[in-house]
């Protein structure tokens, strides 16, 4: 197909119905074929393979996150630390215990259980266990009813070990209950937990857009729903208007997103994408966004983590080239498709309205989305790629997203040329706004040749 023919010459064209069917019937044809190629047999059930491999995955994978965040519990919480001792030490005295008085035990419990619930038809070791594990207890209190107590001289010195546990685990407990409110006071209760963290969201700035992305996030399923929220607005205006999120998980840091300490505190080194918004926190409605945080804020950013995917929005497009030299992966101007879209009512009328209906699709999880490319298919053609999710899915593909490498000044050069002229060079470059780090960035092909080909590197952009 020609893709040079200019447009007012395909709307003069006259179509025959013999023309079109042959169209259709070449169409379909080729679709017949793709879909009957033993590559795409097998890739439907290569992605039934990887799709069950990764929910196996998931619950191999179950246990040992629970582990770890009883790990993390115990790290990091010093009164479960100490609770978890006390517990232990007193499991292992009362076993001591049981076994060296086991007989006085023993009666002590059939004349307490008579009549009730035994463990057993009828009382055994399982019911003398815990009958001394309820003495232990009873002991290690303090409370001490004095119905029962040991005869033998290593019975007796276990009670004192029991004993004496009381004073050393309950002060530590107390003193650790203290600890941990004193701390929580000083440092407030905006403390996150490290261990859910890693590749979320972080949205630095607050103003009216921040509901309709999340929004947004919200309906897209297949994004993570980690989501951290920087900025000084009023911790009760940020719950009200966050509040009816089923899927996402939202935490609040009610502090300067400028200071690195604070960034700190939101694990920006795990974070997955950092979105700095003009923000409107303490404003009045006729005041501006002040922009230079958002420079300041890229450039603390980067300090932290310089492959941090860091995503500014800016009004006033003077702050462009000041955040293309910190590095910012993406900058979004809001007016940037305004000048289009108004002249698209114009001369295309029906473009402006399908972009609205795509952003508006995006709301119930539909629209136009990028999707992972299945590690089976890289280095497929684009035909073929297309075949597979219109068969499968019953999507449409449109082009893809790619990711690469940004310019690096230093890899391109190597070693060679003057260092006089690769400085002059470099200043020349960062002047102009050139951004001269390795960060990622994405560009998009948008529907390429049939024999275009794919690698790892490649994400699908469909119309669900």
């Amino acid at each position: 197909m020609n893709k040079d023919i200019p447009l007012d010459q395909i709307q003069e064209t006259e179509i025959s119905t013999a023309e079109l069917n042959q169209v259709i019937e070449s169409n379909k044809n080729l679709y017949d074929k793709l879909n009957a190629l033993p590559e795409l047999e097998s890739l439907d059930k290569i992605a039934i393979e990887e799709d069950k491999k990764s929910e196996e995955k998931v619950k191999s994978t179950f246990i040992i996150d629970q582990l770890n965040k009883i790990k993390g519990i115990y790290d990091s919480n010093e009164l479960f630390r100490y609770a978890s001792w006390a517990l232990l030490l007193i499991f292992v005295s009362t076993t001591a215990l049981t076994i060296q008085e086991y007989d006085m035990f023993y009666d002590s419990m059939i004349e307490d259980v008579e009549g009730s619930y035994t463990f057993g038809k009828e009382p055994n070791w399982l019911d003398t266990f815990f009958h001394t594990f309820w003495w232990s207890i009873v002991t290690f209190t303090t409370v001490g009813y004095g119905d029962v107590s040991p005869i033998t001289h290593v019975g007796k010195f276990l009670t004192i070990i029991i004993m004496l546990l009381n004073f050393g685990v309950v002060t530590l407990l107390g003193g650790a209950v203290a600890s941990v409110l004193v701390a929580q006071r000083l440092k407030g209760d905006d403390t996150l937990d490290e261990n859910k963290f890693n590749g979320h969201l972080v949205i630095a700035g607050w103003n009216k857009t921040v509901p309709s992305i999340l929004n947004l996030i919200e309906a897209n399923k297949d994004s993570n729903p980690i989501i951290i929220l920087i900025n000084e607005t009023d911790k009760e205006v940020v719950q009200r208007a966050t509040a009816g999120y089923d899927r996402l998980d939202i935490n609040h840091i009610p502090e300067n997103f400028t200071n690195e300490v604070v960034l700190k505190k939101a694990f920006l080194d795990k974070a997955g994408t950092f979105m700095i918004l003009p923000d409107s926190s303490g404003l009045l409605p006729h005041e501006e966004p002040d922009e230079d945080k958002t420079v300041l804020t890229c450039h603390a950013a980067k300090d932290i983590a310089e492959s941090c995917n860091v995503i500014a929005h800016v009004i006033n497009i003077d702050h462009v080239s000041h955040l293309q030299r910190a590095g910012a992966n993406e900058i979004v101007i809001p007016d940037e498709h305004v000048p289009h879209l108004l002249a698209k009512h114009v001369t295309d009328p029906g473009v402006p309205q399908f972009f609205d209906e795509l952003i508006l699709q995006e709301e119930s999880d539909k629209g136009l989305q990028e999707v992972a490319i299945p590690k089976s298919l890289s280095g497929q053609t684009h035909n073929k790629l297309s075949a597979f999710y219109k068969f499968k899915y019953g999507w449409l593909l449109v082009g893809y997203a790619i990711r690469k490498a940004g310019f690096s000044l230093d890899d391109q050069m190597g070693e060679s040329g003057n260092p006089i002229i690769r400085e002059m060079i470099k200043e020349q470059l960062d002047g102009a706004g050139i951004n001269l780090t390795s960060d990622e960035h994405v560009i998009v092909e948008i529907n390429p040749p049939d024999d275009y080909e794919v690698d790892k590197k490649h994400s699908a952009l469909v119309l669900r």
